[in-house]
């Protein structure tokens, strides 16, 4: 009897802990667990420092809905700043100004509230805007048929266009690895690397060529010199950028459903699986890629995009170990998901 009170009294303090939004607990085995629903729907997860996007596109039909939310004061159950938000498929912040690419031959900056967005500015582009990353007063753009664009955004209301580069792929991501820009090519099955240390003259330097017909989705993240790349039913393919003369691929990993996005943190990869859920592979070893984690409810999730947020331990210093990740998916069934991943201990 006193065993079972003690159980139970365990159990309701392990519920108010997550309740709480407290770090995960120090496990010795990796899991995937379901935390919570967002008030947000849409098909896109974009993370930008603590603030998290859920966008839709203008394919949807659907009138603006996307929602900008706070990871603060509990990432774990992000709090709605702001609805209605714009149509987008990547949101990029400088500032308080939301640049947005939407599919459109134009570059959107937006000034941020709490209350609406404005449109503040909106510079042509050379082809439609898919993906964007910012480093220091640069934005550098994935346009479709355009290749890369350089972007100054040092005042985002005057965007200005610094470079473009354009090797004749359907550029639908970008991804930074010191130097060198790397870009997706979708219907190519190609990765094209680009020296960017002169910002105003970008020039190739290698590419990657995959068998043909195998990237989809156009995700990619580049991490640590290896490039994440999704790929149809071949699962996820990773390729060694390291030396942006010679990209060479690493592994090809099938993780048995059609990979729609991925995002790397703490030497593991997140793979967005539509009715396959969200898969973990640990790629601390990118060349040996081990599948230590899954959640999957047919019922409830369709993961169609992600973002990861590290946890770190109760009461850790800063720069302490991460103990795990909150995963924010973009979810085909219903408001967008809040999943936590439990990382194995060492």
């Amino acid at each position: 009897m006193r065993r079972a009170t003690r159980m139970a009294c365990l159990l309701v303090i392990g519920l108010i802990t997550q309740a709480m939004g407290q770090a995960v607990p120090d496990v010795g085995q990796a899991t995937v667990e379901w935390r919570g629903v967002l008030n947000a729907h849409g098909r896109y997860a974009s993370l930008q420092g603590r603030s998290l996007f859920i966008t839709s596109d203008k394919k949807t039909n659907a009138p603006p809905a996307g929602c900008w939310l706070t990871l603060d004061p509990d990432p774990g159950a992000p709090m709605l700043v702001c609805g209605g938000l714009p149509h987008a498929w990547e949101v990029a912040v400088v500032g308080r100004h939301a640049l947005v690419c939407d599919y459109t031959r134009f570059l959107a900056v937006y000034e941020m509230t709490e209350t609406n967005w404005t449109l503040a500015a909106k510079l042509e582009m050379p082809s439609m805007t898919e993906n964007i990353i910012i480093r220091s007063n640069l934005a550098y753009v994935a346009s479709h048929t355009g290749g890369l664009t350089v972007v100054d955004v040092s005042d985002p209301t005057k965007p200005v266009i610094v470079s473009n580069f354009n090797p004749t792929i359907d550029c639908d991501a970008v991804g930074l690895w010191k130097d060198v820009a790397v870009l997706y090519g979708h219907w190519e099955s190609r990765l094209v690397l680009v020296d960017v240390s002169d910002p105003a003259r970008p020039r190739q330097t290698g590419v990657y060529q995959h068998d043909p017909n195998t990237f989809i989705q156009g995700e990619m993240v580049v991490d640590s010199g290896f490039a994440y790349c999704t790929a149809g039913t071949n699962g996820l393919v990773i390729v060694d950028v390291a030396d942006p003369d010679r990209p060479k691929l690493t592994k090809v990993v099938d993780v048995g459903d059609p990979v729609l996005d991925v995002d790397v943190a703490l030497g593991y990869a997140f793979v967005a699986a539509g009715p396959g859920g969200v898969h973990v592979l640990d790629v601390k070893n990118p060349a040996n890629p081990v599948h230590v984690g899954r959640y999957c409810d047919a019922k409830t999730i369709t993961a169609l995009r992600l973002a990861v947020d590290p946890i770190r331990g109760a009461g850790a210093a800063p720069g302490a170990p991460a103990v795990g990740c909150n995963i924010y998916v973009a979810n085909g069934r219903g408001p967008a998901m809040v999943l936590v991943f439990r990382a194995p201990r060492r």
